[in-house]
């Protein structure tokens, strides 16, 4: 189970944006120009601005700088306030990274049914990762009632959307159970063993 820390379009931006949004790009572009200090300035600017249509994606952006001590010493408790604040909003990404961190208890009290959760919120909104962690916890039985016809279906979703670990998970299903019960899986979702579903791809958008 991997953290990915992915910060919101550092590489590039567009400039097709409404006008709430001018300073949440204000500061993607200070951020790209290594002015750390001026960037989080307007970051902070968005994520207090109840109206703002980029405040959650300015909340993660900055727990991602603290948690990473981009330009800056890094800050976990600042980070994971954002983090939270940014996950109450609904920000997958966001719920995945913080999902993580309850799960591995970095940063905070380990806690796999918070972790549980948020991957399964993130998931929801077809979070690869997100999606392949939480097949994973039904597989186990980790923070949840084990259940392998869901962690079969998630590993599923998980690769079509490119996570090809869960390949050797599906295996390992195939060989725990019966072959009527193998029957009953393929036949419940041929179509996504057949990869007719398309999900998001893990690319974040500005």
């Amino acid at each position: 189970m991997k953290f990915f820390a992915i910060l919101l379009s550092i590489l590039s931006f567009s400039f097709s944006f409404s006008v709430t949004a001018n300073d949440y790009f204000k500061a993607l572009e200070l951020f790209n120009q290594r002015k750390i200090e001026q960037s989080l300035v307007f970051f902070k600017k968005v994520a207090n601005d109840e109206k703002n249509e980029k405040r959650s994606d300015a909340m993660f952006n900055l727990a991602i700088i603290y948690d990473n001590g981009f330009g800056i010493g890094v800050d976990k408790t600042r980070a994971l306030y954002y983090y939270e604040e940014s996950a109450a909003l609904s920000n997958i990404y966001a719920q995945y990274n913080l999902g993580w961190k309850y799960y591995n208890g970095e940063s905070v009290y380990r806690d796999v049914t918070k972790a549980f959760n948020l991957y399964e919120s993130a998931s929801r909104y077809g979070h690869p990762q997100a999606t392949y962690n939480l097949a994973n916890m039904y597989f186990t039985g980790t923070g949840t009632v084990k259940n392998l016809k869901k962690s079969y279906k998630l590993f599923l979703l998980a690769k079509i959307s490119g996570v090809d670990e869960s390949k050797y998970f599906l295996n390992k299903i195939k060989s725990q159970i019966s072959p009527e019960e193998l029957n009953t899986l393929t036949e419940e979702f041929g179509s996504l063993i057949e990869e007719k579903i398309p999900l998001p791809k893990d690319d974040i958008k500005d």
